[in-house]
């Protein structure tokens, strides 16, 4: 069963469609008609250890953001929000406060992990857990529901991807610098491009979804990311819902005190 996350953004002002600026508009690639091996290929082997060998250690750090999101459906729109993030090199933590533009007034805090997610809005003590999984962003003005694919974010954010490509039922494509791993909630495809994450592509018929996530670094450091820029289309219609574009600054490596992932 496919568990959903809804953050429900009251605040009208968060919509606004006359400052529109576009957000690149990725194009998916698909997957590819080259031979893919398994794990154990000797060609896999080799693959994943180039990868493993180039990736950063991802350490732990902190930082502010800009996230924009356009929406198309059903008409176009977007929506602006500050934040900040801080992740945990050692447990593979999580934190966003997510606060708006005008204020800098954090209105919800989000702790996840590679299994669950928190969220605790500032106005309430209630705290919501649930299975990670994709968050539901939803209009005020038309209750119109966007699909945000978290886990993705979340991957690039830890480096948790590099745990997923050890999947021993992880399929390598080392011609095209690929990895593919089928999960309970759809077909997953890591790209690579000389040794380090470029994008990762999501083909859900559960979730009713296609999802691409690119990433962008800084030329001497590639971690923490400089932006992250996710799309996601419907199954039925091939048309986009939504554009997400999440932009660090400010980011600082640092350890992160445990007391940060507390509510």
């Amino acid at each position: 069963m496919v568990r959903w996350i809804c953050f429900v953004f009251y605040v009208s002002i968060f919509l606004v469609s006359c400052r529109s600026a576009e957000v690149e508009d990725p194009n998916f690639i698909g997957k590819s008609d080259g031979k893919y091996v398994g794990a154990k290929d000797s060609a896999s082997k080799v693959f994943l250890k180039q990868v493993l060998d180039k990736n950063p250690d991802f350490p732990s750090f902190k930082s502010d953001f800009s996230m924009q999101i356009q929406t198309f459906v059903p008409k176009k729109d977007n929506v602006y929000l500050d934040g900040k993030v801080y992740v945990s090199k050692e447990t593979k933590q999580v934190k966003i406060q997510l606060m708006d533009q005008f204020f800098g007034m954090i209105f919800t805090e989000l702790i996840a992990n590679g299994d669950q997610i928190q969220i605790k809005p500032t106005s309430t003590k209630e705290i919501q857990t649930l299975p990670m999984g994709d968050i539901l962003i939803q209009d005020p003005n038309t209750s119109k529901k966007y699909s945000i694919p978290f886990p993705v974010i979340y991957e690039y954010l830890t480096g948790n991807y590099l745990n997923e490509i050890q999947n021993p039922k992880a399929r390598f494509n080392t011609d095209d610098a690929r990895v593919a791993l089928s999960k309970g909630d759809g077909d997953y495809e890591y790209f690579f491009k000389e040794g380090s994450l470029d994008r990762l592509e999501l083909t859900s018929g559960k979730r009713g979804l296609k999802a691409i996530a690119i990433v962008k670094t800084n030329v001497n450091q590639s971690h923490p990311p400089k932006e992250i820029t996710t799309k996601v289309v419907s199954l039925d219609t091939e048309k986009e819902n939504v554009l997400i574009q999440i932009k660090l600054k400010k980011s600082q490596i640092t350890e992160v005190s445990p007391q940060v992932f507390r509510f």
